[in-house]
C-alpha cells in the first residue's frame, strides 16, 4: 500500500519531503506504519483513477481573438 508523507521526516535513513509517496515493503517495513501514522507523518495515499472528463472538446486550435480597436480622440 502507498502512503503520502504529511510532514518532512526520515524513514530508514532516507529523507522524505511533504507530498512524497512511500510504499510499504519497498521504502519501509510494515511494522513502522502504525507508529508513523500515529504521529501524523504519513497518511494513506489517494489512489483514485484519474479520468479525462472533457466531453465534446476537440483538439482543434482555438481561434485568435480580434485586437481591440482604439478610439480616436476628437
Amino acid at each position: 500500500m502507498k502512503y503520502q508523507v504529511m510532514k518532512r521526516c526520515v524513514i530508514n535513513g532516507q529523507s522524505w519531503n511533504v507530498g512524497d509517496l512511500v510504499e510499504v515493503g519497498k521504502d519501509f517495513a510494515e511494522d513502522e506504519v502504525k507508529g508513523l501514522m500515529g504521529i501524523g507523518r504519513i497518511v494513506p495515499a489517494d489512489e483514485t483513477k484519474i479520468e479525462d472528463r472533457s466531453i465534446g472538446l476537440d483538439d482543434k486550435p482555438m481561434p485568435k481573438r480580434a485586437p481591440k480597436v482604439k478610439r480616436r480622440a476628437d
